[in-house]
């Protein structure tokens, strides 16, 4: 389980999100059977996992009344599994990162801080001189950013390199993996279950930024 802090999308699904998955699985019984499956852990990853629900969410009008955590979890979470990354985790902790990008959090003070930051040295400006707990939520927050940058922006990263105003998609992509990196090393934050999912993040960075390329290819309108 992630840690309460951090972005998540499977422990804070809605009704609405439910129903969907009803009219999809059992439109005409009743769906009793599939509301106790749905508040198990594993219950509930096995609906999300079926292809079915999957489909629907890309083709069917009806999930436009869905959550953006549950729409992002399902799309990052089948990328993942074709991409092999296997553990939700994964997925849940970056779709939480999507969500909270189309939505307003008065709770978390560092998201508008760094929201328009589209260069390294942005963020490395405040992480050098940073101590203790910000620094970790800093790392975490330049990994969020530049792995939603080269996950979903590709073109744009790719244009201003072109332009000579930026480096390549690989460099951002790799300053996204050193500060997941960072973050899973990072000792202020020892015992805690995020370290470890950063670690695995750090690890799966490529093939992680590649997924979500497919993601915004595929299945999401970004606007030009």
């Amino acid at each position: 389980m992630l840690d309460q802090w951090m972005p998540s999308c499977t422990s804070r699904f809605t009704e609405a999100d439910f129903d969907f998955v009803a009219s999809v699985l059992t439109p005409d019984r009743p769906n009793c059977h599939l509301a106790k499956l749905w508040k198990d852990p594993e219950g509930l990853q096995e609906i999300l996992d079926l292809q079915e629900v999957f489909r629907s969410v890309i083709n069917s009008p009806e999930a436009l009344v869905v959550s953006p955590r549950f729409y992002f979890y399902v799309l990052i979470r089948h990328a993942f599994l074709d991409g092999g990354l296997g553990e939700p985790e994964l997925a849940d902790y970056v779709a939480g990162v999507m969500a909270k990008r189309v939505s307003i959090n008065f709770d978390d003070p560092l998201q508008d801080v760094t929201r328009g930051f589209t260069h390294a040295a942005e963020f490395l400006s405040f992480i050098t001189t940073a101590k203790g707990r910000m620094r970790f939520h800093l790392q975490v927050a330049a990994g969020n950013q530049f792995l939603i940058l080269t996950g979903l922006y590709p073109e744009f990263l790719r244009s201003r390199c072109e332009k000579g105003n930026a480096p390549d998609l690989e460099f951002y992509e790799s300053f996204a993996q050193r500060s997941f990196r960072s973050a899973a090393s990072n000792r202020t934050m020892s015992g805690s279950a995020s370290r470890s999912l950063f670690g695995s993040l750090a690890d799966a960075m490529p093939t992680a930024r590649r997924s979500l390329n497919r993601v915004a290819e595929e299945f999401v309108f970004l606007g030009d």
